[in-house]
């Protein structure tokens, strides 16, 4: 089923536990309470049946409503509540549609000398200044927290609003940032398959010349994470403050984050 945090499934690339993380109180992030992923809707029969191992009570999928029309609802294991808590920000079809267009200076218009990098960071300053990406984040955070678990939250490609997800929770938890950044990080090593088949793919079609104009928008760096820490520390003050007021994790709301999530 899994290779370390990883699970390896034959139709989702980045989907994986973030138990075993210690944080710097002497704690450890529970193995099989909390796991991220990618899309779930094209998940094979045996893909099904190995995430049933996990014994998942609750699955919340970021995708707006366009997103899973166009891609597919879940496909879940039994006994898996599906919960939607969409979040704009992540969706990417503004870029997939210029892409589409196949007109070379269109796409370096809108992705070239970095304008690409900064559509992204864009977003993730979205996920904290946007009231209602915030609020639903929040409402995500809550489900956690009320003991909804096993819990697999995830977007499309798991490594946006999957990532900020993540990032706040293991940082709330008391994992140093060093952990969670390569937590992050990791998602770029699970969705280079992926990327190289699209890349590939969207060349042979005539549709891209320039596969480099879409790298900063099928990976992630540091600064887009950093973008919206510096969001939260402009709005709030501090990231603990935002945690607090922005997301609603105050004194009792993270006893029981840690009660649900840690173990000694």
């Amino acid at each position: 089923m899994a290779s370390g945090r990883h699970v390896a499934l034959e139709r989702a690339e980045n989907v994986r536990d973030l138990g075993g993380y210690r944080t710097t109180d002497g704690f450890t992030v529970s193995i099989g309470a909390l796991l991220r992923a990618g899309g779930l809707s094209q998940l094979t029969d045996q893909d099904v049946e190995r995430l049933s191992w996990l014994r998942l009570r609750t699955v919340i999928d970021f995708r707006t409503p366009g997103e899973v029309l166009s891609l597919g609802p879940d496909r879940l294991p039994a006994g898996a509540v599906g919960v939607s808590f969409p979040v704009s920000g992540g969706d990417l079809s503004e870029i997939y549609d210029v892409v589409e267009t196949g007109n070379p200076l269109r796409q370096f218009q809108i992705l070239g000398e970095g304008r690409a990098s900064e559509f992204m960071a864009g977003i993730y300053r979205s996920f904290v200044a946007d009231p209602r990406q915030r609020e639903t984040f929040a409402a995500a955070i809550a489900l956690v927290s009320d003991g909804a678990g096993p819990l697999m939250f995830h977007c499309t490609s798991g490594k946006d609003r999957t990532g900020w997800m993540a990032a706040v929770i293991l940082l709330a938890l008391g994992v140093p940032l060093s952990e969670v950044m390569a937590d992050y990080l990791r998602s770029n090593a699970c969705l280079q398959p992926s990327y190289r088949r699209l890349r590939t793919g969207l060349v042979k079609a005539g549709l891209l010349d320039d596969p480099e104009l879409l790298r900063p928008v099928m990976e992630v760096t540091p600064g887009y994470l950093y973008a919206a820490f510096h969001e939260a520390e402009r709005g709030y003050g501090s990231f603990e403050s935002f945690l607090q007021r922005g997301l609603g994790i105050d004194g009792p709301r993270l006893c029981k984050l840690r009660g649900i999530l840690l173990t000694e």
